[in-house]
């Protein structure tokens, strides 16, 4: 299991679009675009975390938690399910010194990608980090 930051821009893809079109329960589909130092694709059961990126985004941060479902290998876009506690990140992203720090560290080669594989060093502290951010 390999676990992936989906990192979105406001430039792109509006938040409030994000916030109207992803809610738990629901399955949604997306490209993958330009996935970072990862050596595979997305899989079932991967863990994702969508992340809105900093720049001209008035509500950055963590934002989204899922399990990836299914990869299509020909059209290089998958499949997710949003899971709890997504709704409440969606209207106050995780966004402390320590969600920053994993973002910098995560970004630290190149702050362009969309998908970053994440290392598993990082599991603890961001399980930590979102549920108690979402439990506030």
């Amino acid at each position: 299991m390999s676990r992936w930051l989906y990192q979105m821009s406001e430039d792109s893809w509006p938040s409030e679009n994000y916030r109207r079109t992803v809610g738990e329960g629901k399955t949604v589909r997306w490209p993958t675009h330009k996935r970072m130092f990862a050596h595979e694709s997305p899989a079932p059961g991967d863990i994702m975390i969508c992340f809105y990126a900093p720049r001209n985004c008035d509500r950055p941060g963590v934002c989204g938690l899922g399990i990836v479902t299914k990869y299509l290998p020909k059209t290089r876009r998958f499949d997710w399910l949003v899971l709890p506690p997504t709704n409440s990140l969606k209207r106050h992203p995780w966004w402390d010194e320590r969600a920053k720090e994993i973002a910098e560290l995560v970004r630290a080669q190149s702050v362009r990608g969309t998908m970053y594989a994440l290392p598993a060093v990082l599991d603890t502290d961001i399980r930590r980090g979102l549920f108690a951010w979402a439990g506030r």
